[in-house]
């Protein structure tokens, strides 16, 4: 076969990689010079931040001539006054202690299912302990509707008279 055919049709030397690298000193100076950019950089931004801020600073009026800028700062804001300000005006106030108040909440709803109160004391309705409230349950027994009755309300103590009327009809 001839080097032609080897050479897949291309004339001249074979075909291959460059064998030249890129030198480490081109690598290096590209490195420090991007080094040295950054830092220049670094300080420009700086620079043009602190002066735009003395500018601001400059162009700043007062509020009041009679506040001082270094006392314009110093006010300080506690939970009293922020509770007084939003119940002023009707808004929600954010949760201060999210646990606490939960656990607060819980046991006041504790306190109410184990404790004897009024709901309304006018209408004589009155809540009672949970234990009790079964104990009542299984003594009086249900509220039980006769047949017909339109009034949901019914009590226990109405049950007998419904069943003294229902036997004296039989």
């Amino acid at each position: 076969m001839s080097d032609d055919m080897m050479n897949q049709g291309q004339p001249g030397p074979e075909p291959g990689f460059e064998r030249e690298d890129l030198g480490a000193r081109g690598v290096f100076a590209f490195m420090i010079g991007l080094a040295i950019v950054g830092v220049a950089i670094y300080f420009i931004v700086i620079t043009m931040y602190s002066f735009l801020d003395k500018y601001e600073r400059s162009q700043m009026t007062t509020a009041s001539p009679l506040v001082t800028s270094k006392g314009a700062m110093s006010r300080v804001v506690t939970q009293d006054y922020m509770d007084k300000q939003f119940k002023e005006n009707g808004a929600p106030m954010l949760e201060i202690n999210e646990l606490g108040q939960f656990r607060d909440f819980l046991t006041n709803q504790e306190n109410q299912l184990n404790s004897y109160g009024w709901v309304d004391e006018k209408a004589g309705v009155a809540h009672v302990p949970i234990e009790r409230a079964m104990e009542l349950t299984v003594h009086r027994g249900l509220p039980v509707c006769p047949q017909g009755c339109t009034d949901v309300n019914t009590t226990a103590a109405s049950k007998e008279p419904a069943q003294k009327s229902a036997t004296a009809k039989q």
